[in-house]
């Protein structure tokens, strides 16, 4: 079922479409003009063909004939060439004073020579030996991304992202599958080459350069104790003219609902409170509300006044941002300067962020074999305010009272009768305040020597620091129509953090005559993590005048606090060896220690190793046409993960105080928490991966395969224990998990003529997730291991999975009906066939959550002269997600004054057979609801024109460029909630948005 809606506010909506198609006109602009002629080579000085010869920012072009030679009328000085040729690089070239000119074009095999970073250094594509995927930065820079993470979501085979829909939020990142039961499945970020423990929303899109995800043990082994989950390699933005440079970035837009859910309307409505009083029994008088209406109901029904719950709860979207760049690469000196702001608000009344970004990359050559840098960031994220509460939001009623008589504050209690599931959803808005802004300072300062009389040799210092605050403060005021109550609290929580990472690291490249080339690198490093927090609240304030600033007017006190290190020391070697340029190898080994594990098991190794064979350079290929490039990769290897917090193999002790007698003093007690695990250790997940990359028909076709394997070992469980040990769990390692997959990547040129062009990418990935073991018993003697049904852990099955009764139906009149069930009410499937609906013998495993079987998207790129147009799909498929909104909202008083969804109910005039009558309660069997979570949607949409270099030229600017962008424009879907993809109840924004790119 397709869903699409259109912005409420088409006024917002033709404005920001207005500005867009107003900044998509272009300039006429005519020069003293002439005519010119040339040819056309391949690197062999072979004439090439039918190329593509057209004047930047017009419909004036050539094609080459037979020689590669071509001519061209009314051409001026400042034109420029636009040379474009299937299978190789597309060139750029100004005519100046020229008239004839000779044009050697690259094959696109150069895209090999693309600079990928690998962890501790980079190398060329064409060298790379892991999996390693470089993200496009380019095919994102039109859209509204304000997190760096939105770049990744379905563009990269093998990683999930989804968000919560709220702006800034950081989402969650998947790579390749979920691997641990209770530790973090959340991928390293490396920023600059140092490990990042900040929030991505902290570092600035368009600071970015380069992004590239390492997804096999080869490539992520380097990071060894924690790379179990992937790394993803973040590295900024260098200087890259002599000429300083100065960019601006800006774009502004609004947004709405993607999809809103649809409530009973108030005819429904009524209809529903008669419909559940005629399955009830309950007599009412249907032309007198108040008999199946509250009170206060019934006088808005009476007076016309209807309430849309969305409405109420609903603010407009926006969003801008702005950043400015100053950039130079000199002889000596090379920096990056950027300063950006943004500000969006979600579309849910007080969800907001604002954030500020600060970056200085600097390196300076003191001397021809000494370089000294930095690259550091400030960023601060204001997510103050209390937003609407969303749970329960299609449960209120459209005849409550949202606003007090004078309109000033909202109600407590939307339907005064029911003082439960009618809570005002903007009463704590109202009635409370926030200030949360959250703050980062990351730097890293490094020393680069090339060491001298030994040619290759570099020994590079790093050295990070990392600062992060957190100011959360709340404050409830009083209610003044609650006089007699005491509402007021207060509370301040402060939180900070300070991480620092030194590196040291020698790089050896050596060359020995043309057939072999090394690069051994070594590392050692140190760490550490450091972390307290301490709070402070208030109850009972005997006056409110002071907010938060004043905690001591309370009635009721208290305060905690916390503090944890972590530390950890890392030894590494790698070796890159290649022969004739064509067979590669790499060796990897990593070592590290670290003070979240046991005694027994502070250290562990990490060891991996890679070999690539480019087999269309051998002889017996060079001759198949077809065949541009041709490489195949195969790795094994073991990363780790230690993402669980300190002290956790530990003996340790917890507080309480407690009062004897009548008003005597607080005795502070100290009893054993959590006994002691001498041998905890990390998990480990061994990855054998094989890869293909190819490139086929003069590269019209490129891409690449993929095929893994991961295993992970000693499980980070936290295992409960019997009472009368005294302890509720242990933290141990047990079981193992599997993943196994096939990612594919195809990049394709469809089309290319004159000015016109059209390529596609398309991406997909397939991860099947499963538990091997657990616990290894047996305990009920079936001859296979246990699961662990509490956790709803089962073996042979991915990790996230529901497991629920069958669904069978809805009994209707007439059937045979078991005692304890109506018509209207589910049948179940009687899995045992005892005759007897139960817990024990008629569950299943119904579907997985957490990620999808299949995950896909596809980008279509049309280049039309000096527009550019891109359409992004992204879909997930093959997983399911509770969804009990389904159910008959009525908890206890089946007569509460409660909305729901419009999905169906079951009556005897309407006898659905998939959804249950009104009186239905799932809690009699305790069993879930459940949709399917796939959808198709077109993610991103973006038009954009770069004006031609003639008009930029004359008006001094380096470059110049607009679009008009779309997100999240259409989701095809059978989920009835607002988003699919993550769950929650924050819908998905829709935006449009128009911005600009000048640079001089």
């Amino acid at each position: 079922m397709g869903k699409s809606y259109f912005f409420s506010n088409e006024k917002n909506l033709r404005y920001v479409l207005s500005i867009g198609f107003f900044l998509l006109l272009g300039s006429v602009v005519s020069f003293s003009q002439r005519s010119i002629e040339g040819t056309v080579l391949d690197q062999n000085s072979t004439p090439l063909i039918g190329v593509n010869i057209m004047i930047s920012g017009t419909s004036t072009g050539a094609i080459t004939d037979l020689n590669g030679y071509f001519s061209l009328n009314n051409v001026s000085n400042e034109d420029v060439l636009i040379v474009t040729y299937v299978g190789f690089e597309t060139q750029e070239i100004p005519v100046g004073v020229n008239t004839e000119l000779n044009i050697v074009l690259s094959s696109a095999s150069s895209m090999l020579d693309e600079v990928v970073v690998v962890g501790y250094g980079s190398t060329s594509r064409r060298n790379v030996t892991g999996s390693v995927t470089k993200v496009d930065m380019k095919s994102t820079e039109n859209l509204p991304n304000t997190n760096v993470s939105q770049a990744l979501r379905g563009r990269v085979a093998g990683v999930q992202f989804t968000d919560n829909g709220r702006p800034g939020q950081n989402g969650s990142i998947l790579v390749r599958g979920p691997r641990s039961l209770s530790a973090g499945n959340s991928p390293l970020i490396v920023l600059d080459g140092i490990f990042f423990n900040g929030s991505l929303i902290d570092i600035n899109p368009n600071d970015i350069e380069s992004m590239e995800v390492l997804k096999d043990a080869s490539a992520a082994a380097i990071y060894g104790s924690r790379a179990a989950n992937g790394v993803i390699l973040i590295t900024s933005k260098r200087g890259v003219s002599e000429k300083p440079r100065i960019t601006i970035n800006s774009f502004f837009g609004l947004s709405d609902w993607s999809y809103r859910p649809i409530l009973l309307t108030p005819e429904r409505y009524i209809q529903k409170s008669k419909d559940i009083r005629t399955q009830q029994g309950i007599p009412f008088d249907p032309n007198d509300p108040e008999s199946f209406l509250t009170l206060s109901e019934a006088e808005n029904f009476r007076q016309g006044n209807i309430i849309d719950p969305y409405d109420q709860i609903s603010q407009q979207g926006r969003i801008h941002s702005t950043d400015v760049s100053l950039s130079s690469s000199t002889k000596n000196t090379n920096y990056y300067i950027s300063a950006s702001m943004s500000q969006e608000n979600g579309l849910i009344f007080n969800d907001q962020i604002k954030r500020v970004a600060f970056r200085v990359n600097v390196e300076n050559t003191v001397t021809d074999w000494l370089k000294i840098g930095t690259n550091s960031m400030f960023s601060e994220n204001d997510q103050s305010g209390i937003p609407a509460r969303v749970s329960f939001i299609e449960r209120q009623s459209p005849f409550g009272n949202w606003y007090r008589d004078d309109g000033s504050t909202p109600t407590q209690f939307t339907v005064t009768e029911d003082q439960g599931i009618s809570l005002n959803p903007l009463y704590n808005s109202f009635l409370s305040s926030d200030e949360n802004v959250r703050s980062n300072l990351f730097a890293n300062f490094y020393t680069i020597i090339d060491v001298p009389k030994i040619e290759g040799l570099t020994f590079r210092v790093n050295y990070s620091n990392n600062y992060r605050w957190i100011r959360d403060y709340q404050f409830t005021a009083q209610d003044q129509n609650l006089p007699n109550t005491n509402t007021t609290s207060a509370s301040k929580r402060n939180w900070k953090a300070n991480d620092w990472v030194l590196e040291n690291i020698l790089d050896y490249k050596l060359k020995i005559n043309e057939l072999h080339n090394v690069d051994i690198t070594l590392m050692y490093g140190a760490n550490r993590n450091f972390f307290e927090t301490t709070t402070a609240s208030a109850q009972q304030l005997e006056t409110d005048v002071f907010g938060w600033d004043n905690l001591g007017v309370g009635g009721v006190l208290t305060n905690t606090s916390y503090a944890e290190r972590v530390t950890g020391i890392s030894s590494m070697a790698r070796l890159n060896y290649r022969f004739k340029d064509r067979y590669l190898f790499t060796f990897t080994a990593r070592r590290d220690g670290s003070s979240v594990f046991a005694a027994n098991n502070k250290y562990a190794t990490f060891p991996s190793a890679a070999i690539s064979w480019i087999a269309s350079d051998e002889p017996f290929l060079s001759n198949v046409n077809s065949i541009d490039y041709l490489k195949l990769r195969t790795s094994y290897g073991a990363v780790g993960n230690q993402a669980i917090s300190p002290y956790q193999s530990l003996s340790l002790a917890s507080s309480n105080r407690y009062v004897f007698g009548d008003g005597g003093p607080s005795v502070l007690g100290v009893f054993p928490s959590n006994i002691s695990s001498d041998d905890l250790k990390w998990e480990t997940t061994y990855i054998g991966n094989i890869g293909l990359d190819f490139g086929l028909f003069d590269y019209k076709l490129t891409g690449s395969l993929e095929l893994y394997h991961m295993r992970t070992n000693d499980l980070l469980v936290e295992r409960s224990l019997p009472s009368m040990t005294g302890y509720n769990a242990i933290w141990t390692n047990l079981g193992q998990v599997n993943n196994q997959g096939i990612e594919v990547t195809l990049n394709t040129v469809n089309y290319r003529k004159d000015k016109f062009e059209w390529n596609s990418g398309l991406v997909f990935s397939y991860n099947e997730n499963k538990i091997v073991s657990l616990y290894g018993e047996d305990l009920d003697g079936d001859g296979r291991e246990d699961d662990d049904l509490g956790n709803r852990w089962f073996i042979g099955h991915p990790i996230d999975v529901h497991y629920d009764f069958v669904f069978d139906g809805i009994y209707q009149a007439g059937d045979e009906i078991p005692a304890g069930s109506l018509p209207g009410f589910i049948r179940f499937a009687d899995l045992n066939e005892d005759g007897v609906i139960n817990a024990a013998g008629d569950r299943q495993i119904i579907g997985q959550s957490g990620q999808p079987k299949y995950r896909w998207g596809l980008t279509n790129n049309f280049n039309y002269g000096n527009f550019q147009l891109s359409i992004f799909i992204n879909a997930m498929q093959g997983w399911i997600g509770t969804f009990n909104q389904l159910d008959p909202p009525y908890t206890g008083d089946p007569l509460r004054p409660v909305n729901m969804l419009d999905a169906g109910y079951w009556t005897e005039e309407n006898p659905s057979t998939t959804r249950p009558s009104l009186i239905y309660r799932r809690s009699v069997l305790g069993h879930n609801f459940y949709l399917s979570r796939n959808f198709i949607r077109i993610q991103d949409v973006s038009l954009a024109y770069t004006f031609p270099q003639s008009f930029t030229q004359k008006n001094k600017l380096s470059n110049l460029s607009i679009f008009v962008s779309a997100k999240n424009l259409v989701t095809f879907t059978d989920w009835l909630g607002t988003n699919p993809e993550t769950v929650t109840q924050f819908p998905m924004a829709r935006m449009v948005t128009s911005g600009v790119k000048i640079g001089f």
